[in-house]
């Protein structure tokens, strides 16, 4: 491909081009420069500083050129020729002039004063350079022309000599394979003319819808092959063995590389408002972004004199990876210790057979590897690689550093032999941790629960349904086009939003405010598969669906998977008033049971499912104005069963204990509701999940590393807290085995919290222990004291204990240095298995 391009676009614009074609609505000028419009958009469109065009008008009302002569006599040579733009980049104004500015001239013009203007323009443009030349003549064939034979000759000459490709668009020429199009007699010779003359300079002629539909094609933007490697391909140790190792020069191009869409640019709306006098000189409405960093405040800063908006300059920035859930800073001084020291290298570390390859081994992009250009000596040593590699169908695995210090990768050499190519393909491979492995049942073997593999089952296909599936697939087939071609084949088949783009962006720069158009039916056959083909297949198709018994699955409405376990009813999801950090838990969708025995189905995914209501264990809720599970919702479970996310749950975890937490209440509650009786050790209560949160609140607090895991204990005790403190919550597990009032219960409850905060002070307080925790108790002084206090007795009903509001400040504002007692709390009569669960 020429490195520089230089195309001439000429337009006849004279009064014949103001009538219609026959069948079109159109006038015949409207039309060429649709066709001009289109030839532009792709100059534009390659945003390339090597890439020049120029138009020009004959029969213009207008003489520009630097041609043009009036003789002392009145005669004059090259008038009504106009040189709208001279050759230079394409830009967005000339297409808006081409649109808007281009009218119909006075005067018939001679499309051969056009053509030697355009030629002494490229002459003293291009000079002796190496450019790629190209003249389009856009007309109507109706003018007169010069068709003097010398003149032709000499013209057909410059184009020769010149390497200039001539390219005549007329708007009633015939279309090759075409019907003739109706033509006066000037047309048929001029038709006839331009026929010649494109002959003579290498170039075609084409009919208006010909260039219409040529012009309408998609296009691909023209890339220059450039290296991404320049080096050698090193076979052996080339620094210790020299002699015995092989060093072959070579250059790697890509082959494939995936086509990006543009990004947007920020751009002012202030230049399209503003006055151009109110402007600074040379704006272009792009705009400078600029970054600022500010101190971002956490929970142990709160309390100091910080002030939010605190900017950091860049210079006092340094770099930081997270080890797990710790910020490790990287002193820069430190930064070059991080980089793993490599050379530049392209390494054949062995060879393998070609059988053995996996395609899944592949990653990113396909390159070429050609010996470099002008060495004798490297195309000979790699031919005699490549050919050697073929007749032992054998691969390379390489060792390949694309520069200094760049990460090495992996990457394997495979033999290529066409008639049109002979190189190496070059394809990086994966690395340990770059391999996803996934495993899934198998298709062709089924095991019954003994371990007896099954010869006869409903999963297992049968011979005729393998022979219909064969069918399917062939009436599927992409190479049986009726034109013979392969249907949607690589190398003609365009990405859809890559093109989109590309036509709304230029739409929209020629329209502002029209509406956008359609999407072109040559993108939408590309989206669609071929109507011929899903006909042929259709028989086929119900053949599968008969044999396999293939039926159509409703789409679930409303949540899917884990959150639909979390639902309940229609009403939704419940929620904690008044605790932060507990909006959508677990609890959410578990709610209390109504003031009825009644028991009724609920409907899951595994089918009907009966549960009862928690009044049938004995336990009535109270008439607060909201519980921990919801208001009253019915019962404790909407799906009458333990969700298959939460089965697993055995224990509150380090990695999030809330959730896990709220799991076993969950599981207690449900296996209790459907009648699970105790099973010993495995048995799941409340009060278990209780007493396994109170462990991980105080493992947290005394095993943080600095303030790490502090976030996650105060997480813990919201749970904890709004948990006891909601006057539904009763361990039915307890009751079945026993009755009692409920206050009493409640009481228990709100004496189990009130104990617990005074032990957690108790444990940060006291100089015994080490390290000492006195920031997590004035963290929780300074951020949580509303939140995390005693429970009084306007928190909790009438009758279930509580502790004063004077009490509930005292407690915060207890020295360090006094004696805490901490008041065990109320131990439940618990029946023996949930002792047992206890003791494990």
């Amino acid at each position: 491909m020429a490195s520089k391009e230089a195309t001439v676009y000429i337009l006849d614009v004279g009064p014949t081009l103001k009538a219609k074609r026959e069948g079109s609505n159109v006038p015949r000028l409207e039309e060429t420069k649709a066709v001009l419009l289109k030839l532009l958009a792709n100059k534009v469109h390659m945003n390339r500083k090597t890439v020049y065009v120029s138009v020009i008008l004959v029969g213009s009302n207008r003489t520009n050129n630097e041609l043009a002569t009036v003789d002392e006599d009145g005669s004059a040579e090259y008038q009504f020729v106009d040189v709208l733009q001279p050759l230079d980049i394409a830009t967005l104004e000339l297409m808006k002039g081409v649109q808007n500015d281009v009218e119909y001239g006075e005067t018939m013009g001679d499309c051969m004063d056009g053509l030697i203007v355009a030629m002494d323009m490229m002459t003293k443009f291009c000079k002796r350079l190496k450019y790629e030349k190209k003249v389009y003549i856009l007309t109507d064939a109706c003018a007169e022309i010069n068709k003097n034979e010398d003149d032709a000759a000499t013209v057909q000459g410059t184009l020769r000599d010149g390497g200039i490709q001539l390219n005549v668009i007329g708007t009633d020429f015939d279309s090759e394979g075409g019907t003739e199009q109706p033509k006066t007699q000037m047309q048929k010779e001029n038709e006839l003319f331009f026929k010649e003359m494109c002959e003579a300079a290498s170039g075609n002629v084409f009919s208006l819808d010909e260039a219409l539909e040529l012009t309408n094609e998609f296009h691909t933007k023209k890339v220059k092959p450039t290296a991404v490697y320049r080096g050698t391909l090193d076979l052996g140790d080339t620094e210790s063995h020299p002699d015995s190792a092989l060093s072959i020069p070579v250059h790697m191009f890509p082959i494939t590389m995936p086509v990006k869409l543009p990004t947007a640019k920020k751009y002012s709306m202030l230049s399209e408002s503003a006055a151009v006098d109110d402007m600074p000189e040379g704006h272009t409405g792009m705009v400078n972004m600029s970054r600022t960093y500010k101190l971002k405040v956490t929970a142990d800063m709160a309390g100091e004199d910080m002030d939010v908006d605190t900017e950091v300059a860049a210079d006092d920035l340094e770099k930081a990876y997270m080890y797990g859930k710790t910020i490790v800073p990287i002193r820069a001084v430190d930064l070059d210790a991080y980089k793993l020291r490599t050379t530049k290298s392209f390494t054949i570390l062995g060879f393998f057979s070609a059988s053995t390859f996996k395609r899944d081994w592949l990653m990113a992009n396909t390159y070429a590897v050609f010996p470099a250009p002008a060495d004798p000596r490297a195309e000979v040593e790699i031919a005699g690689l490549l050919f050697g590699m073929f007749e032992k169908n054998s691969y390379a695995l390489c060792r390949y550093v694309r520069a200094e210090d760049a990460e090495p990768k992996l990457a394997i050499l495979w033999p290529e032999i066409t008639a049109e190519t002979k190189c190496f393909y070059f394809g990086q491979v994966a690395f340990q941790e770059d391999v996803r492995q996934f495993f899934f049942t198998s298709l062709t073997d089924v095991k019954s629960a003994s371990g007896k593999t099954l010869e006869k089952h409903r999963l297992l296909a049968t011979p005729e349904m393998v022979s219909a599936a064969k069918d399917f697939l062939n009436a599927l087939d992409l190479m049986t086009a009726e034109d013979g071609e392969e249907y949607l084949a690589p190398e003609s088949t365009f990405n859809p939003a890559v093109q989109r783009h590309k036509q709304l962006v230029e739409f929209r720069a020629l329209n502002p405010t029209a509406e956008f158009p359609p999407v072109p039916a040559p993108l939408i056959k590309q989206l669609l598969p071929r109507p011929d083909l899903l006909d042929a297949a259709q028989d086929y198709a119900d053949t599968l669906i008969r044999l396999w018994d293939i039926k159509k699955v409703e789409k679930p409405v409303g949540k899917r998977g884990y959150g639909a376990s979390l639902e309940d009813g229609k009403d939704g999801v419940a929620q904690l008033s008044g605790v932060g950090g507990t909006e959508g838990s677990l609890f959410d969708g578990l709610a209390t049971g109504q003031n009825n025995n009644k028991r009724h189905k609920s409907e899951s995914v595994f089918g009907t499912a009966t549960s009862g209501s928690v009044a049938a264990a004995g336990f009535v809720p109270g008439s607060g104005s909201g519980s921990v599970f919801g208001p009253g919702q019915g019962d404790l479970a909407a799906s009458g069963m333990v969700p298959f996310e939460m089965a697993s749950v055995r224990e509150v975890g380090t990695s999030d204990p809330v959730k896990d937490f709220q799991a076993l209440v969950r599981i207690a509650i449900i296996n209790t509701q459907q009648g699970v009786r105790p099973a010993g050790a495995g048995w799941i209560s409340v009060s278990l999940a209780v007493e396994q949160m109170k462990a991980m609140v105080l493992k947290l607090i005394s095993t943080s590393f600095g303030d790490q895991l502090y976030e996650k204990a105060v997480d813990c005790l919201k749970s904890l807290r709004a948990f006891l403190s909601h006057a539904d919550f009763v361990d039915v597990a307890m009751l079945a085995g026993r009755k009692e009032d409920d206050n009493e219960t409640i009481q228990d409850r709100v004496t189990t919290w009130n104990a617990f905060i005074k032990e957690v002070k108790h444990m940060c307080l006291q100089t015994s222990t080490s390290p000492q925790r006195t920031d997590f108790w004035e963290m929780l002084v300074k951020l949580h004291k509303t939140t995390l206090g005693l429970l009084t007795t306007q928190e909790v009903p009438v009758g279930a204990g509580g502790v004063s509001e004077a009490e509930a400040e005292q407690f915060w504002e207890q020295s360090q240095d006094a004696s805490l007692e901490v008041v065990a709390p109320v131990e439940d009569d618990q029946d023996e298995d949930d002792l047992l669960a206890l003791m494990d």
